[in-house]
């Protein structure tokens, strides 16, 4: 039986009303933080319940089944006394499974020494993601090289969404943990954690580098592909014009020479060789002048 003063984890699946029940009875956890636990949009942030001495810390961690283009879930860490507490709400049952290893290797009699240990864990499931999304990239780029399709443009955008979306979270992920730093609660800390708190820091820091090189780089790669088919529609509109305007010099000229009324050559039996000439000057004219302006 565990005491006050021994260090106890547990991973809670917030799926199951049994272990809901667990949080609110054996635990004591209050209602509010229950509810910030369950929710699959809470954003990542922590506060200390003076009042029950609950500290809550929410981190972002890659979904298992990525859906609508989501890529992350909220998974709540609960610290009570000595006692700490994974909730996941369903979404992150894989990195929970990963943890549960984590902590169950772990020899620290710390609850934040233990969350630390996680969190580092959990930053460093980010840089697999980000180098999937720098690969696809380098897969996709020849490909638009050589033929600039629908097909192709498509990936390019899903895989600049899915930047954005790492990105993101892992701009969130430091930000809280640097609001842990700032926190009251810092001043309780060890040595040991706070020293493990700055390696978390400089972990989802390079994350973040990373996270946002990826997506500046797939934006600077879309709005060049965007430029380069806005030039080649200008292309295609001024060969267009062109053309159009070349063709009403036959219209103009057959027009003329099909009126009711007299016409110099109109029956001379080279009539419509003049009429095709007359044409060909003024095709000639008008595309000098048109092949000028464009110019």
């Amino acid at each position: 039986m565990t005491t006050e003063n021994t260090f106890h984890w547990q991973i809670i699946n917030g799926k199951q009303p049994a272990e809901q029940t667990l949080l609110r009875t054996k635990y004591h956890i209050t209602e509010e933080v229950v509810t910030y636990a369950l929710d699959e949009d809470e954003s990542p942030h922590a506060e200390l319940d003076r009042a029950t001495g609950t500290f809550l810390l929410i981190y972002n961690v890659p979904r298992d089944q990525p859906d609508d283009d989501v890529y992350d879930a909220p998974l709540t860490f609960i610290i009570k006394g000595m006692t700490l507490l994974v909730v996941d709400n369903g979404t992150t049952l894989r990195v929970s499974d990963k943890l549960y290893r984590t902590l169950a290797q772990t020899d620290t009699t710390s609850p934040f020494s233990a969350l630390f240990t996680c969190l580092v864990k959990l930053t460093d499931m980010f840089a697999p993601l980000v180098q999937t999304v720098d690969n696809e990239r380098k897969a996709i780029v020849p490909e638009l090289r050589r033929h600039t399709t629908k097909k192709a443009l498509l990936r390019l955008s899903d895989l600049s969404l899915r930047a954005d979306y790492l990105s993101r979270s892992a701009k969130q992920n430091t930000m809280v943990l640097r609001q842990v730093h700032a926190h009251p609660i810092y001043q309780r800390f060890t040595v040991g954690a706070e020293e493990q708190l700055a390696d978390v820091v400089i972990e989802a820091d390079q994350v973040l580098e990373m996270a946002e090189l990826s997506s500046h780089t797939l934006d600077h790669l879309s709005q060049t592909y965007d430029s380069i088919l806005n030039n080649n529609l200008n292309d295609v509109m001024k060969f267009m014009t062109v053309w159009s305007l070349l063709l009403t010099v036959p219209t103009i000229v057959t027009g003329f020479y099909g009126m009711n009324v007299p016409l110099p050559a109109q029956h001379s039996p080279w009539g419509w060789i003049i009429t095709i000439g007359i044409t060909l000057a003024l095709w000639l004219v008008m595309g000098a002048f048109l092949h000028r302006w464009m110019k």
